[in-house]
């Protein structure tokens, strides 16, 4: 009786793809969730990865059943109950700590502005609110810069003229034809019911965050814009009747006060882009004063010792009547008193006119003085003064490196400029303009000397085109804007501390993969055995 070597190979053929099915199955599935899990930007689950693989499998293959179709489900190993248990006990324990995790929460968000900027806080605690509302807080401030601009440019044409009617009463210019002051009356109520309008707007619209925010703390400068409308209205409307009769001394005592608008300039700098500089400088200013204070009250003590010294040097000479007269008042007018004297060394420290005020002590007194005026002048003017201004220096750029709204708006700025020129190249080398790359378009755009230089201007250095054009593509054999865009951000410059962490951890995604694939096979393996004794059995009764 022959052999039927054909429906043995056959039939361990069949078993041969059943195996391999299951096990495309089941990476399937690993994928699946793996994809999912990263789509929504959550956290893995508490249950452990291998149970929420296996939930559901049937378990039919390890009983020596396989599967009727390619679609059934891989083959899963027997719980032994080990997994529940200590999840079980993971959530009692997570449960018992959950309290003493929120208290520790709590205390670190009081502290949290401390440490991140205003821009980081105001993101993380976005909240959804009207349009009306994030028009107030936004764009706002920065047209009523511009309308505040406006105004200042006004004021300034206002004293240009009050000086031309000051030439005029002294007879050095001739008088004006057309006066243009009630015009100027009618703008400047226009501007006082615009600064109206935006108080009472932010008032009704931001309630309670209108004086306090939880970000920026106390709104002083909504405190100050609102004290500014009311001196405004004050001049406009009270101040006419009551100094009906003095109009002149009413508009030079008021024009002071509504100087003082100018500060509302100090809003726009910290949302419209055109005053980044500024804001730059006023904000390093401000963190630097501590260091300035010092720097002052260090020179101030080595002045008021040094005035005291030439003072009471130089008033035996201007004391004795023996002496010229004019050299005696020339030296009282500079050192006779304290405080002469010390105005005298602030000048001379600081406004760099020593000589002037040197030159008459050692010409007309005595030869002698120019020994402690050197000194002074050596140690004070030529090194102190520079070691303070180096220190104020340092001061100022480790205030505006620490400035976390500004490094976060630096970064953005660069990330935008950068995203923009990659956008430019894309475009450049997209011939036909269908807003993707193929290899060969990638390939041979990205092998252009031209394009070359321009890759290592941005800091990405390409030596192989073909690897790089697999690691951009996502698996459909063409590239777009975005993934072209995303890719070379991602490869620029050298590899850092955080992109190998990023790998060490992919790595071990992928070799506890392997271990949950093993421990299948390790499951799989008795059925494998058995089919293979089967199908030899089978063999051996053939012959």
């Amino acid at each position: 009786m022959p052999r039927p070597v054909a429906s043995e190979k056959t039939e361990w053929s069949d078993e041969q793809q059943w195996f391999l099915t299951a096990l495309d199955i089941k990476f399937r599935q690993q994928e699946a969730i793996i994809r999912a899990l990263l789509e929504s930007h959550q956290h893995f689950p508490a249950k452990p990865f291998y149970d929420a693989l296996t939930a559901g499998d049937a378990g039919g293959a390890l009983n020596g059943s396989p599967p009727a179709a390619a679609s059934e489900a891989p083959p899963s190993p027997q719980s032994d109950g080990f997994v529940s248990v200590n999840h079980t006990q993971d959530s009692t324990e997570s449960q018992d700590l959950q309290p003493t995790e929120s208290q520790e929460l709590q205390r670190r968000a009081t502290k949290k502005t401390k440490s991140l900027g205003k821009a980081t806080m105001r993101e993380m605690q976005a909240e959804e609110v009207s349009a009306l509302k994030k028009f107030v807080k936004g764009p706002l401030d920065g047209y009523l810069g511009i309308v505040v601009l406006v105004n200042l440019g006004m004021m300034a044409a206002v004293a240009q003229i009050t000086g031309h009617e000051a030439d005029v009463s002294l007879g050095l210019a001739p008088p004006e034809i057309v006066t243009v002051a009630p015009a100027f009356d009618i703008i400047e109520g226009i501007f006082f019911a615009v600064y109206l309008i935006d108080v009472l707007v932010r008032m009704l619209v931001l309630r309670k965050e209108w004086y306090f925010d939880e970000v920026e703390g106390i709104m002083y400068m909504n405190m100050f814009d609102a004290i500014l409308v009311l001196v405004h209205g004050f001049e406009l409307l009270l101040l006419p009747v009551l100094f009906s009769g003095d109009s002149d001394q009413r508009a030079s005592t008021v024009r002071a006060i509504k100087l003082l608008r100018i500060v509302r300039t100090l809003r726009i700098v910290k949302t419209v882009a055109l005053f980044r500089q500024l804001r730059l400088l006023v904000t390093t200013c401000v963190a630097s004063i501590g260091a300035l204070f010092w720097s002052m009250v260090m020179l101030f003590l080595i002045k008021l010792g040094f005035s005291l010294i030439i003072c009471q040097a130089l008033q035996s000479y201007i004391l004795d009547e023996s002496n010229d007269m004019d050299t005696r008042l020339e030296m009282n007018w500079l050192y006779g008193s304290f405080l002469k004297a010390l105005y005298t060394m602030f000048e001379v420290t600081h406004a760099g006119s020593w000589p002037t005020r040197v030159r008459p002590v050692v010409d007309k007194v005595s030869p002698w003085y120019c020994i402690p005026f050197l000194g002074y002048i050596t140690l004070v003017v030529f090194a102190v003064i520079r070691v303070v201004t180096a220190l104020f220096l340092k001061e100022t750029l480790a205030s505006a490196a620490n400035d976390a709204d500004m490094q976060i708006e630096e970064n953005r700025r660069a990330a935008k400029n950068y995203q923009e020129k990659l956008e430019d190249l894309f475009r450049a080398v997209d011939d036909d303009g269908n807003d993707w790359l193929s290899a060969e378009e990638f390939i041979r755009a990205l092998s252009l000397p031209s394009v070359q230089r321009y890759l290592a201007i941005l800091d990405l250095k390409v030596s192989d085109c073909r690897p790089l054009f697999e690691i951009l593509d996502d698996g459909d054999g063409k590239i777009t804007i975005a993934e072209f865009c995303q890719g070379l951000n991602q490869i620029k410059g050298h590899a850092r501390a955080l992109d190998m962490v990023v790998l060490q951890r992919e790595s071990a995604k992928v070799l506890k993969e392997c271990q949950d694939i093993r421990i299948e096979l390790k499951a799989l393996l008795p059925t494998l055995v058995g089919l293979t004794r089967k199908s030899g059995s089978k063999t051996d009764g053939g012959r």
